[in-house]
């Protein structure tokens, strides 16, 4: 009997563990996704991946809605937008939080955007799919050196 526990035990942590990388997985591909459909100007992509309450905070706009955003999308025009030391974080088998720090070559309104920054997202499933329900960009204080 006892055996049979261990063994159980075993094959629920191993269940466990695949559904959590199959998780990062589809997270972190629609990640990628979302991006490259941002940096296109790909509309009917990013409503697919975006929840109609999305929100988004930059240090120079916010928006409270995914169709206020994409009203404004041709407002951005990035020509890098790269991506280190993504995380993705399970909050529970339908919420991720995705952390990383994105290095941005771009401007919004003719005016560039601060880099590099630090980006958290949160990433709900609904419906079977993974969408971005927050995407939030705090930029990293470039320190200057001090001459003495």
């Amino acid at each position: 009997m006892r055996r049979q526990c261990i063994v159980a035990a075993i094959v629920i942590a191993v269940s466990a563990a695949a559904k959590a990388d199959d998780m990062n997985t589809e997270v972190e591909r629609s990640v990628h996704t979302i991006q490259t459909a941002f940096n296109k100007g790909d509309v009917s992509t990013l409503q697919a991946l975006m929840t109609d309450d999305h929100m988004t905070v930059l240090s120079y706009a916010q928006f409270s809605d995914a169709a206020s955003q994409l009203k404004v999308l041709s407002e951005f025009r990035f020509s890098n937008y790269a991506v280190d030391g993504l995380a993705v974080k399970a909050l529970s088998p339908d919420v991720a939080m995705v952390t990383y720090r994105a290095t941005i070559k771009g401007t919004f309104k003719g005016r560039a955007v601060p880099s590099p920054v630090d980006v958290t997202e949160v990433w709900v499933k609904r419906d079977a799919k993974w969408r971005q329900a927050a995407y939030i960009e705090t930029p990293l204080q470039q320190h200057k050196s001090r001459r003495s």
